[in-house]
């Protein structure tokens, strides 16, 4: 059984792995893609961009987002695990990135070891079972073939060609009200996949417990297609963050090409995309108004027009929607998941700087903020963490350097607390 192996996100992991291991990811390169995994001398690994699990009959390793930029010992390493993966949940669920709504409680964490691929099975199983005591879903089904007797209606046309002159057979069609449908059948697949996967016993177990309840559910071997069929109405309506679990599972949402490999169950999200998503739900629920209009990476424009090169995609804008169709962009936001402070001082990438420059002549956008996540050993640093005033003409475009931070447990104070922020320096 693969022992579970968790590193932090452009981190290098604090034991070596072995050559086995190493082998491993190597041949997992089209993942994550060769420029974002790495091997010290030592054989410690480095990965970076995506944060998530990837499981495969030999391996199984988890990408936390990182929040301590100092740590380095194994008592800051395992606070760290536990405070990363409900960070990292609390995220999902707020930013709506996916269709989990569910926030582990520490206890659970620690149960079942900080592992995401286990808390995933513990969420999905449960929201199932609780869902199945409720109600069982049901729903009418087609059904056409020979009967020894007369249900719903006989297709004469058929009836003649199958059955010729043989009065014992009806060639009928006819709908059921049946649980053998094909949303628990996926369901029922995706178990069965999982509880071979499975190393925790709680889980094993909801799991036994759950197929013997579908018992009467026809096995299906699991398709792409099969997800596209499966349509939602107030009836099922209930079951559709499970359903979006089994998605998840099976089609592992992730860069790489492995989707639907019954061998390999994955879940790989770009951690910056997450950061940035995130921020752009928060402002567009807390600003969007019938005065501002927040956008996600839109619009998109060429910093050189006439020929339509070096394409820019500001992360958020936020827009004054009272002067019409001629949008003018007032703010722009742009999330960086990265410590922008080194030896006790704000030192921002030159490139981070000079891009934000770029959206502020071409979207001619004079308020323009680069936000950055609260790492612990930052924690005292007060915002904004740095100001940079550039004249341009008769402007003066203001990047101001923002952090906040998003492993609060109280993430709703926090989400206030950002827009009140960036109100305070747009209108300074």
């Amino acid at each position: 059984m693969p022992k579970l192996i968790t590193v932090f996100e452009d981190r290098y992991s604090l034991e070596p792995i072995s050559n086995e291991h190493r082998m491993e990811l190597s041949s997992l390169e089209s993942i994550w893609g060769r420029q974002n995994i790495s091997f010290s001398v030592d054989n410690r690994v480095l990965l970076r961009k995506y944060v998530g699990f990837i499981a495969t009959p030999s391996l199984q390793l988890q990408i936390l987002p990182k929040l301590y930029e100092d740590a380095a010992s194994a008592e800051d390493f395992e606070e760290e695990k536990r405070s990363s993966v409900r960070m990292l949940f609390r995220l999902l669920a707020s930013s709506g990135f996916l269709s989990v709504k569910d926030i582990p409680e520490p206890q659970l964490i620690a149960a079942m070891n900080g592992d995401l691929l286990e808390i995933f099975i513990h969420i999905f199983i449960k929201r199932f079972l609780e869902l199945f005591q409720k109600q069982i879903h049901r729903q009418y089904e087609d059904f056409e073939g020979n009967l020894a007797f007369i249900r719903g209606r006989i297709l004469f046309q058929r009836q003649l060609l199958r059955n010729g002159g043989f009065k014992h057979k009806h060639y009928v069609s006819y709908q059921e009200f049946t649980e053998d449908n094909l949303l628990n059948q996926i369901i029922k697949a995706t178990m069965i996949s999982l509880r071979t996967l499975t190393k925790n016993e709680e889980n094993k177990t909801s799991l036994s417990h759950a197929l013997l309840l579908l018992e009467d559910i026809c096995p299906i071997r699991l398709t792409e297609s099969m997800f596209q069929r499966v349509r939602f109405n107030r009836l099922n309506e209930d079951y559709r963050p499970v359903f979006e679990l089994a998605k998840m599972f099976y089609l592992n949402r992730q860069p790489g090409v492995h989707a639907g490999d019954e061998r390999t169950f994955t879940f790989l999200i770009p951690l910056n995309q997450l950061f940035e998503f995130s921020l752009y739900q928060w402002l567009d629920k807390g600003l969007s108004s019938d005065d501002w209009v927040v956008r996600y990476q839109t619009p998109q424009r060429y910093l050189d027009a006439e020929k339509e090169v070096f394409l820019l995609r500001p992360d958020i804008t936020i827009a004054c929607s009272r002067a019409g169709s001629d949008t003018p962009i007032e703010m722009i936001v742009d999330a960086k998941y990265k410590n922008p402070i080194s030896e006790e001082n704000t030192r921002l990438s030159e490139s981070d700087v000079y891009q934000m420059l770029a959206y502020a002549v071409r979207y001619q956008c004079n308020r323009l903020f680069l936000v950055y996540p609260v790492f612990r050993a930052n924690k005292y640093f007060q915002n904004p963490l740095a100001t940079y005033l550039i004249h341009n003409g008769n402007q003066e475009i203001r990047i101001s350097a923002l952090h906040i931070d998003i492993a609060s447990e109280d993430l709703d104070q926090i989400q206030k607390e950002f827009i009140k922020l960036i109100c305070h320096f747009f209108e300074s």
